[in-house]
């Protein structure tokens, strides 16, 4: 895991306490948290996630108990933006690929060229990369697909 995974850019942000699902695995600070599908726990946000509930704001070891993790919310989609690596697929410094939404490859980036779960809105690209690169461009990101959002798409 990459300390600082994400990390907030701009915008009004609040900490919340949430229960770990007892086999989330190590967490690091920056780490993109997703609510389970039970809705009652979080997890390490996966491409798959059906909403992102934010970034996590302390480091927690692999345990097989259950936990309570705080975790850094926005405290408006609309205002609050994030930067972090693109992990998988391309993304061009500037604003060439604003305004598009994409997935989240695991917790750690971003899969700009995936649009499945409409996960995060890129702002803009601050690093660029390649698709099939090895090194990680950068994108500032809002967190689009929020747990009260997840009917609107």
């Amino acid at each position: 895991m990459a300390q600082n995974s994400f990390r907030a850019a701009k915008g009004k942000w609040y900490i919340k306490r949430y229960t770990v699902k007892a086999d989330a695995g190590a967490i690091e600070v920056g780490d993109m948290i997703m609510v389970t599908s039970g809705g009652i726990t979080v997890a390490l946000a996966t491409n798959a996630a059906t909403a992102l509930v934010g970034l996590a704001s302390e480091d927690l070891a692999t345990n097989a108990a259950t936990q309570t993790l705080r975790v850094k919310v926005p405290a408006s989609k609309e205002d609050c933006t994030i930067i972090g690596a693109v992990t998988d697929g391309a993304i061009a410094v500037g604003d060439t690929d604003s305004l598009r939404t994409c997935d989240l490859e695991d917790h750690e980036g971003a899969d700009t060229d995936t649009d499945t779960h409409h996960h995060l809105l890129i702002v803009k690209g601050r690093v660029a990369t390649a698709d099939g690169a090895i090194t990680a461009g950068e994108a500032e990101f809002k967190i689009a697909q929020l747990p009260v959002d997840v009917n609107s798409f």
